[in-house]
């Protein structure tokens, strides 16, 4: 999970650069990076996190809610005419769907059981697949 809240904060940053002309825009996506990156913070207060998912979900429809507000404007052909408006509407569709791992990771700590956290440990205790694959050993030796 830490792989992609970083590729998302990485993402977003990039959109933010890519439209420095729109500064509402290029600050929401800033947000959400913010917010992708606090996310490998793993001891935060329980208010903290509740704050940081609300503020998730927040950035989350708002990216939606704008995306979906662009679509009527939309030609019919526009994810093959990346300008600036088609680049505004895959930044705005790809940050939607980036903040849902993100809410996840808050929602996950703010179920505050051992459940989130010892499930964390076990898939990295794991050993990879093909480690756990040994050939048969003998019971005796063979002389």
């Amino acid at each position: 999970m830490q792989y992609v809240n970083a590729i998302t904060a990485l993402a977003l940053l990039g959109f933010a650069l890519l439209l420095r002309d729109e500064p509402v825009q290029a600050a929401m996506f800033i947000l959400g990076a913010t917010l992708a990156a606090i996310a490998f913070k793993h001891w935060l207060s329980p208010r903290i996190v509740r704050l940081l998912a609300v503020v998730a979900a927040g950035v989350l429809f708002w990216h939606f809610a704008r995306f979906l507000l662009a679509v009527p404007t939309l030609h019919p052909d526009w994810y093959w005419n990346l300008g600036s408006d088609g680049l505004r509407t895959v930044g705005l569709l790809f940050a939607g769907f980036a903040m849902i791992p993100v809410l996840s990771e808050y929602s996950c700590r703010m179920k505050a059981s051992s459940e989130c956290e010892r499930g964390r440990r076990q898939f990295q205790e794991r050993r990879p697949f093909l480690a756990s694959i040994r050939r048969s050993q003998p019971s005796h030796p063979t002389p």
